[in-house]
């Protein structure tokens, strides 16, 4: 893959402030989450918060989909950046004012989800359209680089800032780093769609899932996505009670964890920039590898005792989960025309969160029934059992099909 959509000037500008805004989104990640350990001390809760943060996408997602095919994808986008804005501050206030308890974290993360399910659509709908069709493998693969840097960055800014000098900065550290995004919005002239007759949004949501239930590719794309996200991505929305409950490691550790995974990411990142381009109708093969890895990985971060074990592993997660991600969203985008790219990809999206809201409460909820122990390790070998019985259906059909 190349960087060549770096020559474009306004996707420059998109990805400068979308870098400044992710920085405030992890900051904020790791506030809330250390903000409900410190209220609860209870996986289950955290698992719950991590759930409402991605569920939304499971209902709310398709609709949004078909939204972002109709509307001004630029007017779109800087209303979700403006309404993160709007959650920040009001999460800042409620710290202010002493209500940080759970009832009001699970509205803010409930919001927060239901915005992000939103804007998940938009971003996918919006990138491509700032660069010629010929960059759209470097447009997604410098997004991946970008919040892979933010993800290793972020944590380590976040865990820094609570513990020297609090909740408070940390909060309004969040709230002003999500400002230039909008300003840069304004400047951006995305690809118009094709023009088309007009039709009800429920024709429009219709056409979209026959596109996707037509092509097995986009399915089983879709299907790996999800089941990774399970045990892959579910394991690291557990990450404060491995840091301060099991090695008592407090903010700084939880950063630490956090930052592994981004570390690894990053590298996956790295990794994917030697390879060859996604080729069309074709999955990559290490990011299918990297998704039976994965969960196994998620599985031996419940049975390890050892710390610098433990960071390892984090950080062995987010190598794999960015290969899966990567990997897999490239190969669906290279599939799909810019006036079906909203509604294919919120489906995705709808996938890939909902995998990671069941992981992340199916993890806490086992967690505080049988312990940490059994819950990663049942999570993890019953999702990568799950994925090879998925892969090795896709491969006796195309092995059908080609008699």
């Amino acid at each position: 893959m190349s960087l060549s959509a770096l020559t474009t000037p306004q996707f420059r500008r998109y990805l400068i402030g979308n870098a400044i805004s992710l920085h405030g989104l992890w900051v904020q990640k790791i506030t809330i989450g250390w903000m409900a350990w410190e209220a609860t001390s209870s996986v289950a809760f955290l698992g719950w918060l991590a759930f409402l943060s991605y569920a939304p996408p499971l209902f709310l997602g398709p609709f949004f989909g078909v939204v972002v095919d109709r509307v001004n994808i630029r007017r779109a986008a800087m209303t979700t950046q403006s309404l993160f804005i709007f959650a920040a501050t009001l999460l800042l206030l409620v710290h202010l004012t002493g209500l940080s308890g759970q009832v009001s974290l699970t509205v803010i993360a409930l919001f927060i989800g239901m915005v992000s399910s939103a804007q998940h659509p938009v971003r996918m709908a919006i990138t491509p359209r700032l660069a010629p069709n010929s960059q759209l493998a470097s447009v997604v693969l410098l997004l991946s680089l970008n919040f892979n840097i933010a993800r290793v960055v972020g944590p380590a800014i976040g865990g820094a800032i609570i513990a020297g000098f609090g909740l408070t900065a940390a909060l309004v550290f969040t709230m002003v780093a999500f400002v230039p995004f909008v300003l840069i919005l304004r400047t951006l002239t995305p690809r118009a769609n094709k023009a088309k007759a007009k039709t009800s949004m429920r024709a429009d949501f219709i056409e979209g899932l026959a596109y996707v239930r037509g092509s097995r590719f986009i399915r089983t794309a879709t299907l790996v996505t999800g089941l990774f996200s399970i045990a892959g991505r579910g394991a690291l929305e557990i990450l404060p009670s491995l840091a301060d409950g099991r090695f008592e490691r407090g903010a700084s550790g939880l950063g630490t964890l956090t930052a592994a995974a981004g570390a690894g990411a990053l590298l996956a990142a790295g990794f994917q920039l030697m390879l060859k381009g996604p080729v069309k109708g074709r999955m990559p093969g290490v990011s299918l590898t990297a998704a039976i890895i994965g969960p196994l990985a998620a599985a031996l971060l419940g049975v390890t005792q050892n710390w610098e074990l433990v960071v390892l592993i984090t950080g062995l997660l987010g190598f794999a989960g960015t290969l899966v991600g990567v990997g897999m969203q490239s190969a669906i985008q290279i599939q799909v025309e810019d006036e079906l790219r909203g509604r294919v990809m919120s489906l995705w999206i709808m996938v890939a969160m909902g995998g990671v809201a069941l992981g992340s409460m199916l993890v806490g909820a086992l967690a505080d029934a049988f312990g940490l122990t059994l819950a990663l390790v049942s999570t993890g070998i019953g999702t990568s059992f799950a994925m090879i019985v998925l892969l090795m259906w896709r491969w006796q059909a195309k092995i059908r099909e080609s008699r």
